[in-house]
């Protein structure tokens, strides 16, 4: 007679589930959680099915209000990756009433983002007509499922306790006036607060709990990084005369005011040192950047573009990693063979946006393009001065180093109690 398997539990997932790398902190849940994604108002918003192989996706519209999606779905505890929208936080809500836990777990090293909301220094970047002609008629189509979903949003005020209901209307006239780190702080409450926090480590959480706001007593466990949980272990191979650079999409984003001409001479002046300087340039973009001028460098032979297992597959043989303020630089960082440079000269003003690396000791700024060539011909220096620095950093900032991290995940959200 044999014995069938117990039921996977059913948890849910509310985040953007088109962001691969978001999901994939779910390897090791694989199998033994079914996992319902939440963030849409319809499947037409979708632009990846990589979450299907760890579940299925439910959407705002096929829902009354929240207290329904709850009780329909029955999940045994719900993860937000960020509560800060008015369906998040309206869901948010009805769980505490039908005491569901909740968790949010943490999906990256934030940056100071009080300075990239900051209209003086961040700016949203100009649609192009087409794209905005494209959305437009995007969302025409969707225009039913909005509609449904903001129906959902109304029903659910009328759903939830008379407190409850008067803190999500607050929280939506005050998120349409001002600035997300504004509302939050204006209305810091726990009804805003997930139930406990899954956090990478204790400095990642200091930064965490200053962004939203968190209570001294706010319950969080640490479990490392899952991210980098194939790369625990590396060791130094043979080096190769190659830096690496981990990107980020701040022209896209108007991120201290870098716009796509910046962006060219950065890359333009990256690429002429590599080549004065014979060194092979790998470059590791972000999932929210367009690839497009760095595809074409590599058609000229000036770059190589590598993905996460790529990444991998090099990560003992590359010997510096230039960077912004990337969670992707974190491992690197700790590696006892890597030199971390960041550049740190944006157009809106030399902020040292990787503070957390360069306080720690495991980092190099750059403030001029200039400065860089220098940086380089100076690295066994550098890493000398890294090196002492690296162990410290490892504790701190990634917790535990040990390729367990996911599997802390999945005991976490298996677990009968918080």
């Amino acid at each position: 007679m044999s014995i069938s398997k117990p039921k996977a539990p059913t948890v849910l997932f509310v985040g953007d589930y088109n962001r691969e790398d978001y999901v994939a902190l779910l390897k090791l849940c694989k199998g033994d959680i079914h996992f319902k994604f939440l963030h849409f108002s319809s499947g037409t918003e979708e632009k990846s099915n990589y979450y299907r192989t760890f579940g299925n996706s439910i959407y705002w519209k096929d829902y009354t209000h929240a207290h329904d999606l709850l009780l329909k779905e029955r999940p045994a505890k719900v993860v937000f990756l960020y509560i800060d929208t008015y369906f998040q936080v309206a869901l948010n809500l009805a769980c505490q009433e039908l005491t569901i836990p909740t968790f949010h777990l943490e999906h990256g090293m934030l940056a100071d983002y009080g300075i990239a909301f900051n209209p003086a220094v961040s700016y949203h970047p100009p649609v192009p007509a087409l794209q905005r002609i494209a959305s437009m008629a995007k969302k025409i189509t969707q225009l039913y499922s909005r509609i449904k979903s903001k129906l959902f949003l109304h029903k659910t005020i009328r759903a939830l306790s008379p407190e409850n209901a008067a803190y999500l209307k607050d929280f939506i006239t005050t998120k349409r006036k001002t600035l997300p780190l504004a509302a939050f702080r204006s209305l810091n409450s726990r009804r805003r607060l997930a139930e406990s926090y899954i956090s990478f480590s204790a400095n990642v959480f200091k930064v965490r709990q200053k962004f939203d706001a968190l209570p001294p007593d706010q319950k969080v466990t640490f479990i490392g990084v899952p991210y980098f949980d194939h790369l625990a272990g590396v060791l130094s191979a043979e080096t190769e005369k190659a830096i690496l650079l981990v990107d980020q999409p701040l022209a896209e984003q108007g991120l201290f005011r870098w716009n796509k001409g910046y962006k060219q001479q950065f890359m333009q002046h990256l690429i002429t040192i590599c080549e004065q300087q014979q060194l092979k340039l790998y470059v590791k973009p972000h999932p929210l950047q367009q690839v497009k001028p760095w595809l074409a460098a590599e058609k000229k032979g000036q770059c190589i573009l590598l993905r996460d297992d790529d990444v991998a597959a090099k990560a003992a043989s590359i010997p510096v990693v230039l960077g912004f303020y990337s969670t992707y630089l974190m491992p690197f960082a700790a590696f006892e063979h890597t030199t971390i440079l960041t550049f740190e000269n944006h157009p809106a003003g030399d902020f040292l946006v990787s503070r957390p690396f360069v306080d720690a000791g495991v980092a190099h700024p750059v403030y001029k393009p200039e400065d860089l060539e220098a940086a380089l011909a100076n690295i066994k220096e550098l890493h000398q001065a890294q090196l002492p620095n690296k162990k410290k950093f490892e504790e701190d900032w990634l917790y535990k180093f040990d390729g367990r991290s996911g599997e802390r995940l999945r005991n976490i959200l298996l677990a009968k109690h918080i």
